[in-house]
């Protein structure tokens, strides 16, 4: 019996093993700049704990005085290498709010796709829910080139109404662990208008290039 129930945890503890990825970034738009960090990576050797942070900061280019922040951070257990428990939080201009997260996982043998999404719920009085997600393809062109494309997503809603999305959409090449070419991000606010105490919601799309760096 002992046995069996060290070949059950053994077999648990080789399916954590979990995929890593590090990156900053700084993406010109024709609005606005921003700088981005994404760290996604195993906490320990078996990779039953993880962590998942990513940060950026956007500027306009008209009030260089005005920074929106947003940071999404989490700590991951994970059952095994598809599927874990989340909680940490995520902070923009309007402050921090707790969360808590399912991780939802996958990568393939050859290390040319990731994909992490985080249905989530804000662990407030009032919770709003979110989509939080993360794709990554970057298949090999030739032996010194890759593609490379990446979309980030998050969208936050309660059973009322839809509060907030973005999308990020990165389309370029990789070279020696150098990631460029073009990009687009889009802000969509859902916000009561105070003349017609309606609501309404706005697309903000800023679209330039992007240059980043990958550590492993």
């Amino acid at each position: 019996m002992k046995q069996i129930f060290l070949i059950l945890i053994l077999a648990f503890l080789s399916q954590t093993l979990q995929a890593q990825i590090i990156y900053g970034e700084v993406f010109g738009g024709h609005k606005k700049a921003q700088h981005e960090i994404l760290i996604s990576k195993p906490i320990d050797s078996l990779g039953i704990v993880s962590f998942f942070n990513l940060t950026y900061f956007t500027v306009d280019y008209k009030d260089r005085s005005t920074v929106d922040p947003f940071i999404y951070s989490v700590a991951t257990f994970n059952f095994n290498q598809y599927v874990g428990v989340a909680t940490g939080g995520y902070m923009t201009n309007q402050g921090f709010v707790p969360i808590a997260a399912i991780s939802l996982q996958y990568f393939n043998e050859k290390g040319d796709l990731y994909l992490n999404v985080f249905p989530t719920i804000e662990l407030t009085n009032k919770p709003n829910y979110e989509m939080f997600g993360l794709l990554v393809y970057n298949p090999k062109l030739t032996k010194k080139l890759k593609f490379f494309s990446q979309l980030t997503f998050s969208t936050n809603f309660n059973f009322q109404q839809h509060n907030f999305s973005f999308q990020q959409i990165r389309l370029g090449l990789e070279h020696k662990g150098f990631q460029f070419g073009i990009g687009c991000d889009t802000q969509i606010p859902t916000f009561r208008n105070p003349v017609s105490n309606e609501l309404e919601t706005t697309f903000n799309p800023n679209a330039g290039l992007f240059l980043r760096k990958t550590f492993n």
